[in-house]
């Protein structure tokens, strides 16, 4: 999870070709989204208490005083966001809040169809990149915007792969999510469906320059990543975290390879005396610096 509010940092510095900004309130907020997560996770160990399968992990009795400990870490999220700044804070609020809605003991947002989704794609897709874009102050701009939808609907697919095979085990409980009632092929197909529009738009800002355009190797990690869905979607049978697993793994490879191609742009661009990063693309800042490579 620290990857988010850093991707989300080192997007605002790429934008303007910044130097290093505020390391040590990156620090802060990576400490602030630690707390952040493990209050998340801590509060939806007590409301679901699970006897399948689990993400990175293995099914067990949840200690007395778990929902204390989380809502305890949520608040010191809050507190060191606000330390780090308004925007981190405010921006920690927020996602304490939905923690707190994704498993409350009633009418838990997690069993909704469309409300549980949401959580994950505002908490982990919008808030946490937008609290490390805070820290370094930059304007948002339109591209930054785009760039936020891309992840979003990244989350998105990675929500839905996160709970394929956990259909089951929500029917048992009541819960309405998406597994529960289309099973693992229809949420694979959902996944792959919101990957394919993470893809498809970020492919387009390297077409039209706005990002640089080796980076259309996003195109094979797309092919790459569908394939294994796809795999996993023709033989429900063995669809469990491991699925899950894979599919972060290709994803992982495909991020090294669209950042190493980025930087092979920086190089060549510092090399040759331009301008660098954001600002040596169709959509940089200032007007008229831009080139399109």
């Amino acid at each position: 999870m620290w990857l988010l509010p850093a991707m989300g940092w080192a997007w605002a510095h790429w934008e303007r070709a910044l130097p290093m900004t505020r390391p040590g309130a990156l620090l802060g907020l990576l400490v602030a989204w630690a707390l952040l997560h493990a209050g998340t996770l801590w509060l939806n160990a007590v409301r679901d208490r699970d006897r399948g399968e689990v993400l990175f992990g293995a099914p067990g009795l949840v200690p007395s005083g778990t929902a204390a400990w989380g809502m305890a870490a949520l608040a010191g999220s809050v507190a060191v966001g606000a330390a780090v700044g308004p925007w981190p804070g405010a921006l920690a609020a927020g996602c304490a809040a939905l923690a707190v809605a994704y498993s409350a003991p009633r009418g838990a947002w997690k069993g909704h169809p469309v409300l549980g989704p949401l959580v994950n794609v505002l908490g982990y897709g919008l808030a946490s990149p937008a609290a490390g874009f805070a820290v370094v102050g930059t304007p948002v701009t339109a591209r930054a915007g785009v760039m936020a939808v891309v992840v979003m609907l990244g989350v998105l697919g990675s929500a839905f792969v996160a709970q394929a095979w956990q259909g089951d085990e929500d029917r048992s409980r009541g819960d309405r999510t998406l597994a529960a009632r289309v099973g693992p092929a229809g949420t694979l197909q959902a996944a792959r469906l919101a990957y394919g529009a993470a893809f498809a738009l970020f492919a387009a800002l390297c077409a039209v320059g706005w990002l640089p355009r080796p980076c259309l190797v996003s195109v094979a990690a797309a092919v790459w990543v569908d394939a294994g869905l796809r795999a996993a979607q023709r033989d429900v049978s063995h669809v469990g975290p491991s699925v899950a697993v894979e599919t972060g793994r290709r994803l992982a490879w495909g991020a090294l390879a669209v950042v190493g191609a980025a930087f092979a742009v920086y190089v060549s661009d510092s090399w040759a005396g331009g301008p660098v990063a954001g600002l040596a693309t169709a959509g940089g800042h200032p007007a008229g610096s831009a080139t399109t490579r």
